[in-house]
């Protein structure tokens, strides 16, 4: 992620580069196989049947896997204007571009999303929830760093000058006496 910053517009961008290339990696890979099953190599004629097909089936999976991955990681744009106090969030995908615009008074907060991975351990992603629950996933990409995606969190609530959530759990603390929390 990569953002610019000055008095009153905060850009992040993320772009899945990497990811878009192993989609087109697997999506290649995927379409030789392809062609060649459905007659496009010299030695087809001398393949069985069930060869083809194993071939064709093989080569679908490849340019299936490449579309999933691409589909799954559309280049990210979060703009945060302090002046109309709106932020516009621009997804670009293989189908075109969608783009959300909000006010600041609909965002609660910016916050992080933990999920966990194929072996269990903890991943982070920028979400961002707004004042009636909904929480909106922002990146694609989530991160084993907490650090890393904190920064950013931090970063984007300062800058529209909303409550950190970490402070909030420490001001709801209302039942307990003054000895009990020093």
């Amino acid at each position: 992620m990569k953002t610019t910053q000055n008095a009153n517009f905060l850009t992040l961008y993320e772009t899945p580069g990497c990811l878009w290339f192993i989609g087109l990696f697997f999506m290649l890979v995927g379409g030789i196989f392809v062609y060649g099953a459905l007659g496009g190599l010299k030695d087809y004629g001398s393949q069985s049947p069930w060869m083809l097909f194993i071939a064709l089936l093989m080569g679908l999976c490849g340019v299936g896997a490449g579309f999933w991955i691409i589909y799954g990681a559309p280049l990210t744009k979060v703009f945060i204007d302090r002046i109309n106090d709106e932020l516009t969030i621009t997804k670009r995908g293989l189908f075109g571009k969608r783009e959300t615009v909000y006010a600041f008074e609909e965002i609660r907060y910016f916050r992080l999303i933990e999920e966990s991975d194929d072996e269990g351990a903890p991943i982070w992603s920028v979400g961002m929830e707004l004042s009636d629950g909904e929480l909106i996933k922002i990146t694609s990409l989530p991160s084993h760093s907490e650090e890393y995606e904190r920064q950013y969190i931090f970063q984007t609530n300062e800058f529209m000058r909303k409550e950190m959530p970490s402070y909030r759990t420490i001001f709801e603390l209302q039942d307990e006496q003054d000895e009990e929390i020093s």
